[in-house]
């Protein structure tokens, strides 16, 4: 079964995405599964409403476990299985929570072994701060998943004007790489997200 792995920096949207793109196909509720720091996992069922209320903040690094959930993605004339894995923001340097620098180093085993890689990055943010907003982790990480081939960027937030300027500089930024714009809040692009999925399931 292939992983699909959504990340990204703090508050970029990652959760609402990831709990928005499993209603958008069609579940009411979610089998969600976490790994701790230490490596034990918990599993817990809730409706979408419900994971909603209780796992999406705009607090940076609400998201510290790596949280999985198995979805159904149409593909030809059917269905298969993938994972897609909500993990912990990203960013540059050495944070002095050490939860914080567990939270990453998970993110990152897990960026390794993952077949599909989605890289969510803020396009209204990127608008309003221009490149100091690309930080370097996001250079790195699309550096690397350029290399494994199965990636994309998810530009989000184009609901706002910011983001649809945002936007536009990604483009020029990342002329490379196959670039989807949305919006995590507004289920705007995920037919986009899932066709790319599609394409890449191994």
């Amino acid at each position: 079964m292939s992983n699909c792995i959504l990340l990204g920096k703090p508050n970029v949207g990652k959760t609402s995405f990831f709990l928005n793109f499993a209603e958008y196909l069609g579940m009411n509720s979610c089998i969600l599964e976490f790994t701790d720091f230490e490596g034990k996992k918990s599993v817990k069922k809730y409706s979408i409403k419900a994971a909603k209320s209780y796992l999406i903040s705009s607090t940076a690094f609400k998201t510290k476990e790596v949280c999985k959930m198995k979805l159904s993605i149409p593909i030809y004339k059917g269905k298969t299985d993938i994972v897609l894995l909500d993990t912990g923001g990203l960013i540059d340097g050495i944070n002095k929570d050490e939860s914080i620098r567990i939270s990453m180093a998970e993110t990152l085993k897990h960026l390794y072994i993952a077949n599909i890689i989605i890289h969510m990055i803020d396009a209204s943010s990127i608008y309003k701060k221009q490149t100091s907003t690309i930080s370097e982790i996001d250079y790195q990480i699309n550096q690397y998943g350029n290399s494994k081939g199965a990636y994309c960027i998810l530009a989000n937030k184009i609901d706002l004007r910011e983001g649809l300027e945002g936007l536009e500089f990604l483009k020029k930024e990342f002329k490379d790489t196959y670039i989807i714009p949305t919006s995590a809040l507004k289920q705007i692009g995920f037919k986009e997200v899932r066709k790319f999925v599609s394409r890449n399931i191994e």
